[in-house]
């Protein structure tokens, strides 16, 4: 299940978001519950400060309510680039999976967004994986931009990839 991210949200996430087994192949670490209060209030706003971009921003639960991950979006005209992180007790059982189906779907469906991106570092099997089974297909090899020396792919799904041709019914006589 989905949440809109509100600052209250802070000190349940912390703990795992504290993990830096999650900071393997990019940045973000909190220092603190108050400074992670701080980006919450921020992002809990749903658009940048100079209203450029639409920020989707969801706590991700299971079903018996405990936290599992985050998954965000960022909209700028009809392009998103999503981002997600599932809690290390949690990695390999499908939240990530989920919650980026229900993202993406939200997206194209809701936000009219035509075409989503994804940046992952290189070495990160697990997310190219990931997005590869989600439809996504390998649009860029690059440096970095938040990990000097790190090399990341860019990952691209479009409306249109998405949209399937109804099947053709063959008649048999």
């Amino acid at each position: 299940m989905l949440e809109p991210l509100v600052p209250a949200h802070a000190p349940h996430l912390f703990p795992c978001l504290n993990d830096d087994r999650l900071y393997r192949y990019h940045t973000g670490l909190p220092s603190s519950v108050e400074e992670l209060e701080r980006r919450f209030t921020s992002w809990a706003a749903r658009k940048s400060p100079d209203g450029s971009q639409t920020w989707l921003n969801y706590a991700l639960r299971r079903d018996d309510r405990t936290y599992v991950g985050w998954v965000q979006a960022t909209i700028v005209d009809k392009e998103a680039t999503i981002g997600y992180d599932i809690f290390v007790p949690f990695w390999r059982q499908g939240f990530a999976k989920e919650a980026c189906s229900e993202l993406i779907r939200a997206l194209f469906d809701e936000h009219a967004v035509t075409r989503i991106h994804a940046v992952v570092d290189a070495e990160n099997a697990a997310s190219i994986g990931l997005l590869e089974n989600l439809g996504f297909t390998l649009a860029w090899t690059g440096p970095s931009e938040d990990m000097p020396g790190r090399i990341d792919r860019r990952y691209e799904l479009s409306a249109q990839r998405i949209v399937q041709e109804p099947r053709r019914r063959q008649k048999h006589s």
